[in-house]
């Protein structure tokens, strides 16, 4: 495999502890939309700084609403501290996305991304989507500080395009697996310090 650290991303399909053998970072679900929270996330989050790994949280949009709105209620319920990297979960292929225009889905990313900047100056704050979205829905590669981009079906750290990206997420079989091109667990933790 290339060399670089590997992760994972959590939800409430995975175990409250899930495995973290060989694991360098765990992004862990917290919100989606307006009124959903992963059950897990408090016990995963804490399993996670358990076994000493990077942690990031994520919230999945409902792009009809208000990008404020949700960015308040993920930001009430996680409570990120400094060195935990924020991310959006930017897709729309389930019911409360899908009718909802291009224009409004980058809309709500590009208000998400800077509402939660600015109230989380010292944290890393990005966005997760997969190359569909990253080439045929974005039109300004706002990714706030960092894009985590989904392109299975290629070897880990490679895929298929030219904007940078801190992480890859490879494979979703037996489970979501990514990878960061960084050395160690403790130069991303640096860099995820250093925002």
């Amino acid at each position: 495999m290339t060399t670089g650290i590997y992760g994972q991303d959590w939800s409430s399909y995975q175990s409250s502890t899930p495995d973290t053998e060989g694991l360098s970072f765990a992004f862990v679900k917290v919100t989606e939309g307006v009124t959903y929270t992963n059950p897990r996330f408090p016990a995963q989050r804490a399993h996670a700084a358990a076994a000493q790994l990077v942690t990031g949280l994520y919230h999945y949009p409902h792009m009809g609403n208000s990008a404020v709105t949700e960015a308040d209620r993920f930001l009430a319920v996680a409570k990120p501290q400094h060195g935990e990297i924020v991310v959006l979960d930017w897709e729309g292929y389930d019911a409360a996305n899908v009718g909802v225009s291009t224009a409004q889905q980058i809309a709500y990313r590009d208000q998400w991304l800077a509402h939660v900047k600015a109230k989380l100056p010292h944290n890393r704050v990005g966005i997760y989507c997969n190359t569909d979205y990253w080439l045929h829905i974005d039109t300004t590669s706002n990714c706030g500080d960092f894009l985590w981009i989904a392109d299975y079906g290629v070897a880990p750290g490679h895929p298929r395009i030219q904007h940078p990206f801190m992480f890859h997420q490879f494979t979703d079989t037996p489970v979501d697996r990514d990878w960061c091109p960084l050395a160690t667990a403790t130069a991303l933790r640096t860099w995820a310090l250093a925002a």
